[in-house]
């Protein structure tokens, strides 16, 4: 090529290669790599469709946590034609209601942001009586969260729901849970008349999430209520990790939920969704909302929920102290997220120090150095929420790192590469940890090499990985 204009892609070029750009080194060498955008047809987009094709489209829309403004877009533009007033926070939140007018409102809530680091080529494959939906070149399709997204936008506009919904669609989950957080900070005052919320954020077809590593999300008595209704569809109450869930029901001070939608493998190539398992999460929750509905319609005493104190106390000798999480001498005393802090005065050192007590404590049990030695010059920071630590650009400086990382904790990354990690969790293992090893020493004098923690073998023991191919 004899000119710079010669080496430049066109833009329709570009289009037409969708997943992939050539790009030119000085050297006139060719070689290859992922694009970091898409274009999005806005003029084109499809607003009348419901099924399969709608999930299609959005997993189609690349939205990297901090990025989703096409997705914004798309369901702004969707929300309009089917009739939906809603309104749009300067973040990028999007706040709705369907046209059930009434008051004991019912939240529900998903995140438009993937983890994504290109674009997804969509392939629909039907097995015997599912149909999975996944990429075809190894990319995250976004199935969390955008199969919460689809059961909300159809929630708004399904003639059969008779319950008043008030809708939450938020930016920036993956990173940390910040546009929740700054729809709470800023506008809690749309949710007044809501009395509990439901996120649709949970991986498979059994789980209905009542506490997160963070916060407990709804009273004994709420539990028990769900456990009654899940039973029927085969559900049970358990654990999840950190969603939006947790800011909207400690700042409103209402019961919450996160329920399943669909989806395996989230946050990896080989992410993807059955169709008759969202259908299953999507029948579930038109018969739950009518349920939560009557019962505080009836139970107008039951709506505030303050008790969001989660953890639990466990006896240990000596003392730690993890910025607002401490202990001495007996129980450790946890953070009470009832006092509206939420980890906001969390000290940063104090969480890296726990965590780095944490990396001691695996390679110890590994018999090797190795996270200690790859994370020793790593760069760290803590989410805009509080409630995470971030290994700045770990995803793309050490992924071996992340994976063996993800064996022990739940463990998810944002457009920057950065992986991110609960700082309940990591202050839940270090203490957890430091009462074994007490505990050892106090028996023999050493720490048995054999403690009950499994080492990480680099296989995902999961029990939802085989179920790609059980149809």
């Amino acid at each position: 090529m004899s000119s710079e204009e010669d080496k430049q892609m066109s833009i329709e070029e570009a289009k037409e290669l969708d997943s992939e750009i050539i790009v030119f080194s000085g050297d006139d060498e060719e070689e290859e790599q992922t694009l970091e955008s898409r274009f999005t047809l806005v003029n084109e987009m499809k607003t009348d469709e419901r099924g399969i094709t709608l999930l299609k489209d959005m997993y189609e829309i690349f939205s990297p946590s901090g990025r989703e403004h096409a997705m914004l877009v798309f369901v702004s533009k969707w929300l309009q034609a089917n009739g939906i007033e809603h309104k749009i926070d300067s973040m990028g939140n999007i706040y709705a209601q369907n046209k059930v007018r009434g008051s004991k409102r019912i939240i529900i809530n998903a995140h438009m942001d993937t983890v994504a680091s290109g674009p997804a080529d969509i392939q629909v494959t039907h097995i015997k009586k599912d149909v999975i939906i996944s990429s075809s070149n190894n990319q995250v399709i976004g199935a969390d969260d955008k199969n919460g997204l689809w059961c909300v936008l159809r929630l708004l506009t399904d003639k059969e729901v008779d319950t008043p919904l008030t809708a939450l669609i938020c930016v920036e989950e993956e990173s940390g849970c910040n546009g929740s957080q700054f729809a709470m900070d800023n506008h809690a005052d749309y949710f007044e008349d809501c009395v509990f919320n439901m996120t649709i954020d949970r991986r498979g077809d059994t789980d209905i999430i009542i506490e997160n590593f963070d916060i407990t999300l709804c009273s004994d008595k709420m539990q028990k209520k769900l456990s009654k209704w899940g039973k029927p569809f085969g559900l049970k109450n358990t654990t999840g990790s950190i969603s939006d869930v947790s800011n909207i029901v400690e700042n409103l001070k209402i019961n919450g939920i996160n329920l399943f939608a669909g989806y395996h493998d989230a946050h990896s190539g080989s992410e993807h969704t059955s169709m008759l398992e969202l259908i299953k999460s999507y029948t579930f929750q038109k018969y739950l909302l009518p349920e939560l509905h009557k019962h505080f319609m009836l139970n107008p005493d039951d709506v505030e929920f303050k008790d969001f104190n989660a953890y639990k106390s466990i006896t240990y000798y000596g003392r730690y102290n993890y910025g607002d999480i401490s202990s001495y001498g007996g129980k450790v005393r946890p953070y009470k997220m009832s006092e509206k802090k939420s980890f906001g005065t969390v000290d940063e050192m104090s969480v890296i120090e726990a965590f780095e007590d944490c990396v001691d404590e695996l390679d110890r049990l590994a018999n090797d150095q190795q996270l200690y030695y790859a994370l020793i010059d790593a760069d760290y920071e803590l989410s805009h929420s509080k409630k995470s630590l971030k290994i700045l650009q770990a995803y793309y400086l050490m992924p071996e790192i992340c994976s063996k990382l993800s064996y022990y904790f739940n463990v998810t990354s944002n457009q920057l590469g950065d992986a991110v990690i609960s700082v309940k969790e990591i202050v839940q293992f270090a203490t957890e940890e430091a009462l074994i090893h007490k505990e050892c020493e106090e028996l023999d004098g050493d720490i048995s090499p054999s403690l009950d923690k499994p080492k990480y073998t680099g296989i995902d023991k999961r029990d939802y990985d085989s179920e790609w191919g059980g149809y």
